[in-house]
């Protein structure tokens, strides 16, 4: 391969990595709230960025967590870290969890289903069934049981480089 084809296959390389699509983290620091506050644990410390702290809901029925992220976003999946503290039964009651997403919080459809149970510090990496364009995500537990995580991250497609 001569010089002139070698920047030719350079020129086109930089070209195809500057048009791939970006993946960006929106949910640290957006306004959440959550079903109950359990133990002064709110809804914003699940993106605070912090993993040594949590949200905590009371024991209710379907508790929930939800974040606005702003405007509407091409999610491509959702990073639920687990509470890191606490005894082992604790981390078990992440467990039976309904991610959802929609454009507004009271117009939400299933994006996955995490069937657990987790174990403290987990991470667990979960992607939606379609593609899902939306503003709101909301993370329930079916049943009655404590919600609590120490993390949520929100990762979607943003605009390409260039």
């Amino acid at each position: 391969m001569n010089m002139k084809e070698l920047l030719e296959l350079l020129k086109k390389l930089l070209e195809e990595k500057r048009n791939e699509p970006k993946i960006k983290e929106v949910a640290y620091g957006k306004s959440c709230w959550q079903s109950s506050t359990g133990w002064d644990e709110y809804a914003s410390r699940a993106v605070d960025g912090n993993l040594n702290t949590k949200m905590h809901t009371y024991k209710d029925q379907s508790p929930y967590w939800i974040v606005d992220l702003g405007k509407p976003y091409k999610i491509k999946r959702i990073e639920i870290f687990n509470r890191q503290h606490g005894g082992r039964s604790s981390g078990r009651r992440l467990h039976d969890l309904d991610i959802m997403v929609g454009n507004s919080s009271n117009a939400m459809h299933l994006c996955t289903h995490y069937r657990g149970p987790a174990e403290l510090r987990a991470h667990l990496v979960l992607e939606c069934q379609n593609d899902e364009k939306a503003r709101y995500v909301k993370l329930m537990i079916r049943g009655i049981e404590y919600l609590h995580v120490a993390e949520v991250k929100v990762f979607a497609l943003v605009k390409k480089y260039g």
